[in-house]
């Protein structure tokens, strides 16, 4: 097994927060069977989040005969982390306790995304709204979940930003903090592969496997994935590639043409249903590929306008049985809050330091 400079398993002590969080309570020798350690491992891991105040004593379970066993429980109220995500006109952020649980969010409007001075204000001001001055100690970091094209110029204005506050900042790709958002608020199931098929600035497939990232780079880009041979010619010099289809005139007017669906726009209604099928078609043909327990639908248009996803989910996941199908409606987003899981899980696997 891999270990990490200090001798223990990279990732144990945010496995065992995991398990206790999900189970909202749970025992040193239950730990160790759901994750298939030894009781040392547990134990272990057990005293570095009793120190770091992460996990509590609550009690004792009932009694089988011998001594009782002492159960655990997450301090929720230990450490915060904030999660940010950009879009075009508009950037979010939240803070989450110790148990990924939403504490407080704010939306703040944008003029122009690629502007890193407006940008960098923006998380300033969403700072100040979200953690009072005397607790940013208290706070693990912030995490931003990264837009394939977010300007070099708006990320390097974020590094100097959170470098001038001395914050922890985390990265992660928005595919896969959709998907850890929208686990992490209790709309998967909390064991097994799911995926996630996030409408952003690219559309992704990222899969989790008991909550967590199946891989590091999870969250490849399926804008090029060809749905039609003989469809429109991309820019990539392909036909019929799948944003084409998705988001023929970009998420951002498919976005505004979802909120005029919910408006009762019946135009904006065929035209987003056109745009779902394809996207839920694909979807469809993942899940059942890779034999998913669960496909959640997530993004900005998405969540706009989540019954006519919904609709277009179930036309092609009738037949599959096994698969259940989910349409994010995490607010403000969910990427935010995957971001802000990344960062409290960062703050974890360097055992807080």
């Amino acid at each position: 097994m891999i270990r990490s400079g200090d001798g223990r398993p990279p990732a144990m002590d945010t496995a065992v927060l995991e398990v206790v969080r999900r189970r909202t309570e749970s025992t040193r020798v239950e730990i160790a069977r759901e994750l298939g350690v030894t009781a040392a491992t547990v134990t272990n891991s057990v005293k570095r989040l009793l120190a770091a105040g992460l996990l509590w004593e609550s009690g004792h379970a009932r009694s089988t005969g011998g001594k009782r066993a002492t159960l655990l429980r997450v301090n929720d109220a230990a450490r915060r982390a904030l999660g940010c995500t950009i879009d075009h006109d508009r950037l979010s952020m939240v803070a989450v306790d110790t148990t990924g649980a939403l504490q407080s969010r704010v939306v703040l409007p944008l003029v122009d995304a690629t502007d890193p001075r407006e940008v960098s204000e923006s998380v300033r001001e969403g700072l100040a709204a979200l953690i009072p001055d005397d607790e940013l100690g208290a706070m693990t970091g912030i995490g931003f979940a990264v837009p394939a094209q977010l300007p070099e110029e708006v990320d390097q204005a974020l590094r100097a930003l959170t470098a001038e506050l001395d914050v922890r900042a985390t990265r992660g790709r928005e595919g896969t903090c959709a998907a850890l958002g929208s686990f992490w608020s209790g709309e998967q199931s909390g064991a097994g592969l799911s995926g996630t098929v996030h409408l952003g600035s690219t559309t992704t497939l990222s899969l989790l496997l008991d909550g967590v990232p199946f891989r590091p780079d999870s969250g490849q880009s399926l804008d090029h994935l060809r749905v039609d041979p003989e469809g429109p010619v991309c820019a990539c010099g392909r036909r019929g590639c799948l944003h084409l289809y998705v988001a023929p005139d970009g998420v951002d007017e498919l976005s505004r043409t979802a909120l005029e669906a919910t408006q009762g726009s019946a135009t904006a209604q065929a035209d987003v249903l056109a745009a779902a099928l394809p996207l839920t078609r694909i979807a469809a043909n993942l899940a059942i590929a890779l034999g998913l327990e669960s496909m959640v639908l997530a993004g900005t248009p998405v969540q706009a306008a989540p019954a006519i996803y919904l609709r277009a989910a179930r036309e092609h996941f009738e037949d599959e049985t096994t698969t259940q199908v989910v349409v994010s409606q995490v607010q403000p987003h969910p990427c935010a809050v995957g971001a802000a899981v990344l960062a409290l899980q960062a703050f974890l696997d360097t055992g807080g330091r």
